[in-house]
Formats: C-alpha cells, sequence, structure tokens
C-alpha cells in the first residue's frame, strides 16, 4: 500500500505541475545550463532531459542551452560564473569543487563510505540533500535541484596489475584535486600527481603518469582504454555531482516556475542514477571488448590503510560531520 501511494503521489505531482504549466503564463527566459563531462556522458544526457522538460512544461517560453565538455570553461571556473550570476545559470559540480566553498562537504570524499549504488541513493536522499541545502545557499549562492550519480571509481594503469594495496605502492597516478582522493591514495603510498583533466588523456598517452582514477562511465566515454589496458574494481569512492542554480535566478522565478524547475531537476537525477549504476556491467564489458583485462581487488587490503586518510579527512570537514555522515549511512 505504501508503494501504491508513493507512485500516485509522484503521478498527482506530476499532473499538478502540468495542469499548472497550461494555466500559468510564463516569461520568455533563455537558461544556461553547463557542465564539464562529455557529451556521450550520462550527465549530459541528464542535461538534456531537463532543459527538455523545462521548455515542454512552460510552453517553450523558458529555453535552457546546454554546454556540455567544459565549453564555458572547468568545474571552478563555472561555479564562479554561476556564484556571481555570470554566464552561467545552472551546473553540474563535483563535490570536491563545492567544498572550497562548503567545507563539511569533505565529509562525502571519505573513502569506502558506500556499499553499493542502494545505499548511497538512500543516504543522499534521506540525508545528503537536506544537510548541504542550507549551507548552499548562504555560502554558494545557489539553490541544489538534485545530485547527479557520477558513479563508483576505479583504478585503471598501463603495464601494471592491481589486485591488492601494496600494488600501487609507489605508482605515479593522477588524481583529481580532491582532498579526500589525495588522501587516499597518499594512504596507499602511490605518488599522486594532480594534472588537470583537460590533460589527463595526453598525459597518460606520453607516460607522464602511469595510472589514473575514474567511474567506467567516463573511462569509457573518455576513451582511456586507449592509453590503459588494465582495470582494477577498486570503488574506492562514491562519486556525486550536484546540479545548482544561481540562487538570485531561482528567486526571481514564479513558484509555478519553480515546481518545474524542482521536477525537471530530479527527473534528471533518477536519469543518471538509471543510466550509470544500470549501465556499469555493460560498460565493463565495453571496455574488456577495447582490450582492457579486468581485475576484482582484494578491497579489505585497501580498507586496511585508510586510517591515515580518514584522519586528514575529519581534519577538514569536522569530526562531528564525518560522524554524522557515517551513522547516516549505517
Amino acid at each position: 500500500m505504501k508503494k501504491l501511494s508513493y507512485a500516485l503521489s509522484a503521478v498527482m505531482a506530476a499532473a499538478a505541475i502540468s495542469f499548472t504549466a497550461q494555466a500559468a503564463d510564463f516569461p520568455e527566459m533563455k537558461l544556461s545550463l553547463a557542465h564539464t563531462a562529455a557529451a556521450s556522458h550520462a550527465h549530459n544526457q541528464a542535461a538534456e532531459l531537463f532543459a527538455k522538460e523545462v521548455g515542454e512544461m512552460t510552453g517553450g517560453k523558458v529555453k535552457v542551452q546546454v554546454y556540455p565538455a567544459g565549453e564555458l570553461g572547468d568545474q571552478p571556473a563555472l561555479l564562479d560564473q554561476c556564484f556571481n550570476g555570470g554566464d552561467v545559470d545552472i551546473l553540474i559540480a563535483s563535490q570536491s569543487n563545492m567544498a572550497t566553498y562548503v567545507p563539511k562537504l569533505h565529509a562525502l570524499s571519505a573513502p569506502f563510505l558506500f556499499k553499493d549504488y542502494d545505499q548511497a541513493h538512500a543516504t543522499i536522499d534521506s540525508y545528503v540533500m537536506p544537510w548541504m541545502e542550507k549551507d548552499v545557499e548562504e555560502k554558494m549562492n545557489m539553490v541544489p535541484l538534485g545530485v547527479f550519480d557520477y558513479g563508483f571509481r576505479h583504478v585503471t594503469t598501463k603495464g601494471i596489475t592491481v589486485k591488492k594495496a601494496d600494488d600501487l605502492k609507489g605508482v605515479k597516478i593522477r588524481v583529481p584535486g580532491s582532498a579526500g582522493l589525495l588522501a587516499t591514495f597518499d594512504a596507499l603510498g602511490a605518488n599522486t600527481q594532480t594534472i588537470a583533466y583537460s590533460e589527463l588523456y595526453q598525459s597518460l598517452k606520453q607516460g607522464v603518469v602511469a595510472a589514473e582514477e575514474n567511474p567506467v562511465a567516463t573511462i569509457y566515454a573518455d576513451s582511456f582504454f586507449e592509453c590503459q589496458d588494465n582495470l582494477a574494481l577498486t570503488g574506492h569512492f562514491f562519486d556525486m555531482q550536484a546540479l545548482l542554480i544561481n540562487k538570485d535566478k531561482f528567486n526571481e522565478m514564479s513558484p509555478e516556475l519553480q515546481k518545474i524547475i524542482k521536477k525537471a531537476g530530479i527527473d534528471a537525477q533518477n536519469l543518471t542514477r538509471k543510466l550509470i549504476s544500470g549501465q556499469e556491467s555493460e560498460i565493463i564489458e565495453k571496455l574488456k571488448a577495447k582490450g582492457m583485462k579486468v581485475y576484482d581487488v582484494d578491497k579489505q587490503s585497501f580498507k586496511d590503510k585508510m586510517g591515515p586518510a580518514y584522519q586528514k579527512i575529519a581534519k577538514l570537514c569536522g569530526q562531528q560531520e564525518l560522524d554524522n555522515l557515517m551513522k547516516a549511512i549505517k
């Protein structure tokens, strides 16, 4: 009965928004939505769905232009533009870049937080969204519309087989400028390098680094299989990115339009959940077909080394914030 009532509520909510859209007289408006994922990535498909739904539910009055693949800049630049009411009205931003403004979000960068997608989604819906909403609005001048799956991150290498934690000792690996990810691979004894993502493919091809780590959807979309031959399914970090809209722009909207924007945001979020988790096994098979060797790993050997990483992360986010998140997950 509970499942039926939830489904009925969702149908009624959608119908109410549809009726509101037909009744409302929306002013013509253009909104920009920028992100850094490839045009073939699930995040761009979600962004396009968001644009499509907003257009349809406003009778074409509100048009959302999507700019993928860093066309308007990298994430720090996009965040700055959205924060200051520049050329970017809406963006998809990583937790690590958001933590520059809201330090408690560093808690989400702790390794091995979630055992699977279901646990991650339940925690995001019940704890993470309410937990971050107030601070994001106050400190970032943005309103969260949803949290997109980016996926569990795994390690790829060239000429190096990784099956246990010690196999990464001394390996030169590119890690993004996420404090949690850097702390994770430092704890493993890896030689971490913070190369810009736009330079990563070329750095791998030229042998500047021997390894990198990303979700399989990104590994496939950006063709890292062309310069990496091994994939270790470490699942060391669940990566998520938030869909954010400039708060001033959002507050200028009518309540009817705000409802549409929020509904489209959740629909876009749910599409990433379907695409990222639902297609992970299929993408791994595609990577195998491209010549990558795929290995399961001894995850406990990794977890046993994570003490120093958790200590560093606690200093950044506050021990209480990390404890509260861990409690919410359990």
